[in-house]
């Protein structure tokens, strides 16, 4: 277990992070992440948050590994599934986007964005499979 003080700590960068992410500063968001995870590795949230940095850098790779690292941490933490899928969409992984984007838009049967993001891959899966 984490001490209560790494754990505060943590969160307060993780908070001066979200600051710097607002403001569109995604290096030093990412710094800012990094230390919080380097003091909590046990947050799926801090490797989210990582994640849509990375994503906004157009670093899909290392988006990818920390949207995953999130979902592994925990299997509910939707926005992990949705930065993945992102990731992998950018990557050119369609169908494993189309997996997590299906299982957000089945979390979350009521977001326009989700069912629009997972109806839009199924799309391009379904092009790439006829031009086969």
């Amino acid at each position: 277990t984490i001490p209560e003080d790494r754990k505060t700590l943590a969160d307060d960068l993780k908070s001066k992070a979200n600051d710097l992410f607002k403001q569109q500063k995604f290096n030093e968001a990412i710094e800012k992440y990094t230390e919080a995870v380097d003091l909590n590795p046990y947050s799926a949230i801090y490797y989210g948050n990582r994640s849509i940095a990375y994503l906004r850098m157009e670093s899909f790779g290392w988006a990818l590994e920390d949207a995953t690292k999130a979902i592994d941490l925990d299997k509910n933490y939707v926005k992990g599934y949705y930065r993945r899928a992102a990731a992998n969409m950018a990557l050119g992984n369609h169908k494993k986007a189309l997996v997590d984007y299906e299982a957000v838009a089945k979390a979350r049967p009521n977001d326009r964005d989700a069912r629009s993001k997972f109806t839009e891959c199924q799309k391009i899966v379904r092009m790439l499979a006829f031009e086969r």
